[in-house]
Order: structure tokens, then C-alpha cells, then sequence
């Protein structure tokens, strides 16, 4: 069953200009937004790029093309045939969930719009449950990143602060506890635990895989200061030496962390979608609130300690 369904039914002519009025209907709700051809097509284009960009390797949709003679503009046969072709290729691109947490997407999609409506409610605007427990989510969601994470009495104050200077929470902790050799490429098993939820996720991953999510950030042009990612090792392979495998795990490692200590970093699109995917395909584990503050403070302070030690003479 499909999450999200596009039905384009009607359009308006402004200006010599057509625009198509576009319903996304969704289990929670509905959005409608007006369009022309070529906002579709610039969308389009931006979903290929992040196809390429992300590495994404996703069979997208054919956006349907411009007539060869003449202008669809000028025959109402035309416009309905485009706005039907326009409606399947919308359907296919809203279901792509790796595409979900692209901006240009959740644009698109109605719970956005049915928050947005929220916000917008006077005291003589009709009550509506569905809008107000939406608003009552949201403003939930907005506190609970302004909380320090609560830890055990026993391990409080040994526990360093997911607080930072500038008063963010993080949310996000790494921890590499492991790898493994495959065809000469080690794979570093990471977990990723989230201080909002008690189910933290274990996925593999390489080091070039960890590099493109840092060129990405790069092209952001984000007005932030970027950790620097561990450099590769000039001479001979990393695979070859089991302490030099250890160096960079540690290095990946205190990367994430930094990173994800950095709120206008979290908020970006490479690292979203970073979240989003190690959630969909990674391995889920379960765990009880007091555990996972205990796992999130042991790491801080193993964090904290690594960062005292002298800098090893070995370099990348």
C-alpha cells in the first residue's frame, strides 16, 4: 500500500501560465499545492543530483517531457495529459522513502502543511483534534531538544554533559566497537544511539563510505567550523597493521561525535539523511532507558579520556 497518493484533478491559467492543483493525500491527512510544469521539472532535477550526490543508486521515475510541436498551454487535451503524467511521476517520487528527508520532498508532503495550518489558528478558527494534537506533537518534540539528558544518581556526575557551549543537546552518540576484514577493505561496526528513543541501531561501514558523507558537508558552504575527517595513510594500506586499524577507529569515532555535537551540522541534509538510512537498514536493539544513559555516559567519559591522551607519532 502506497504511503502517499497524488491526485491532480484541475489547473489555473495565470498570466499565460499553468498551473496545476496538486493533492497529497496521506493516512494523516492531506496537502494541496499549485504548481507549474517547470517547478515539477526543477524538482526533477534536484532529485537527480541528489541521486548522484548521495550515492543513492535509485531507478528514479522519467519526468515527462516537453511536447515536440507546439505548446501544451494552448490545448486543454494537452494540459489534462500532461497533469495525469505529471500526477504518476509525483506518486512514484513521494513513495521513494530515501528520498523522504530531502527538503525539496517534505515540501511536498502534508504533515508539514497540516503543522504549518496550525500555527496559523486564531481563537474564532474551528477546533479541529487532528491539527491541534499535531501542533501539541510539535511543540512537545521543540521542548524536548532543549532538555539536558537526565542520568542515573550513581553516574551523574561522573558523566560528561551532552550540553555544549552553545547549549545544544546532542542527540546522536557513535560508538565503534569492532571490525572486521572483507576482500582487503576493513568494515568498522558502528552504534548509533539515539538519547530520544531506547532502540539503538548497529550498521558496518567503511572509511571512504564516512568520507563522501564529509565531502557533502563540505559542499554545504554551512557557516560552521568542520571537524577535520582522519586522513588517509600515505604509505602502505591501513588493513595491513592492527594498530593502525585502532587509530582510525578511534578517529571515526571522535569524528561522529563531533559532528553530531553540532547543531547546524545535525540539521543539514547529508547528515538527515545519514540518520535516516543507518535507521532503515540497520540492525534495531532494543534496550531500557536507564541502560542506554548508562551507555551514553560511558562513552563520554571514554570519549573524554581519549581525548587527553598524547597524540600517537603514526599518522593518516
Amino acid at each position: 500500500m502506497l504511503a502517499y497518493t497524488v491526485n491532480i484533478d484541475d489547473y489555473q491559467t495565470m498570466d499565460d501560465k499553468v498551473y496545476y492543483q496538486i493533492n497529497v493525500y496521506c493516512s494523516d491527512g492531506h496537502r494541496k499545492i499549485s504548481k507549474r510544469y517547470s517547478d515539477l521539472k526543477a524538482l526533477n532535477e534536484k532529485i537527480i543530483e541528489k541521486n548522484s550526490n548521495f550515492k543513492l543508486h535509485l531507478n528514479l521515475p522519467q519526468f515527462p517531457g516537453r511536447k515536440i510541436f507546439g505548446r501544451t498551454k494552448n490545448s486543454v487535451a494537452g494540459i489534462k495529459q500532461r497533469g495525469k503524467e505529471l500526477q504518476k511521476y509525483l506518486e512514484e517520487v513521494l513513495n521513494i522513502k530515501q528520498l523522504q528527508q530531502f527538503q525539496s520532498i517534505k515540501d511536498l508532503l502534508p504533515q508539514q502543511q497540516l503543522y504549518q495550518e496550525t500555527i496559523q489558528l486564531t481563537p474564532s478558527d474551528e477546533y479541529d483534534k487532528e491539527v491541534c494534537w499535531l501542533q501539541m506533537d510539535e511543540l512537545k518534540r521543540s521542548f524536548l531538544e532543549r532538555q539536558e539528558i537526565k542520568t542515573p544518581k550513581n553516574i551523574k556526575s561522573k558523566c560528561k554533559s551532552s550540553l555544549n557551549t552553545n547549549g545544544y543537546v546532542q542527540r546522536y552518540h557513535f560508538s565503534i566497537d569492532d571490525y572486521e576484514i572483507q576482500q582487503d577493505v576493513v568494515l568498522y561496526t558502528i552504534t548509533l544511539t539515539d538519547a530520544k528513543k531506547t532502540t539503538n541501531y548497529q550498521f558496518t561501514s567503511r572509511y571512504s563510505d564516512l568520507r563522501e558523507y564529509h565531502k557533502l558537508l563540505k559542499k554545504e558552504n554551512l557557516k560552521v567550523e568542520l571537524p577535520v575527517y582522519p586522513k588517509r595513510k600515505i604509505i602502505s594500506q591501513t588493513n595491513e597493521n592492527p594498530l593502525f586499524i585502532q587509530e582510525r577507529q578511534e578517529q571515526l569515532q571522535k569524528y561522529l561525535n563531533d559532528i553530531f555535537a553540532i547543531k547546524e551540522l545535525v540539521q543539514s541534509e547529508p547528515l538527515q539523511y545519514f540518520i535516516t538510512k543507518i535507521k532503515l537498514e540497520g540492525k534495531a536493539i532494543r534496550v531500557g532507558p536507564v541502560q542506554q544513559k548508562q551507555q551514553i555516559c560511558t562513552r563520554s567519559i571514554l570519549y573524554e579520556s581519549q581525548e587527553n591522551l598524547p597524540e600517537r607519532k603514526s599518522s593518516f
